[in-house]
């Protein structure tokens, strides 16, 4: 907690080396994409996080390009989703003006449907990866 993300990267590195490989390396509290993309590379398995709520609660949306402010200027009339390859209830059934507009109504439902957002985010591209993995081309996905 609290260390530069070279320093969890390494001792990532170094702790996933000495546990067995047949068996699952779990890793808690980390939760960013950026940080599950690396850790996975680094030999982990499995996490356990608050970030992608706790991001959501406060109007940050994971997206493809990276973390957005649904607070932000640019969403107020933004007609579509927040992002347009998204799967998700909330991409698939309300516009990023509608979210953005629940934010700064500070309406409870905002939080809880961006929630929704991360929450896919993070189990796609969680998917993503294992799917790599499986197919022998993670460090294509991970480049």
């Amino acid at each position: 907690m609290g260390e530069p993300k070279a320093r969890l990267y390494d001792v990532t590195q170094q702790v996933a080396s000495l546990l067995p490989s047949e068996k699952p390396r779990y890793l808690m509290g980390v939760g960013s994409p950026e940080d599950l993309v690396e850790c996975v590379a680094r030999g982990v398995d499995m996490f356990d996080c608050v970030l992608p709520t706790r991001v959501a609660r406060n109007g940050g949306l994971f997206t493809r390009l990276g973390r957005v402010d649904i607070t932000n200027r640019r969403f107020m009339e933004q007609a579509g989703p927040v992002d347009e390859a998204c799967d998700c209830y909330t991409c698939q059934k309300f516009s990023a003006a509608y979210l953005s507009h629940l934010f700064r109504s500070r309406e409870l439902l905002g939080p809880r449907l961006a929630s929704i957002h991360n929450l896919r985010f993070v189990l796609r591209l969680m998917g993503q990866m294992r799917r790599s993995i499986v197919e022998g081309r993670f460090q294509q996905f991970y480049r």
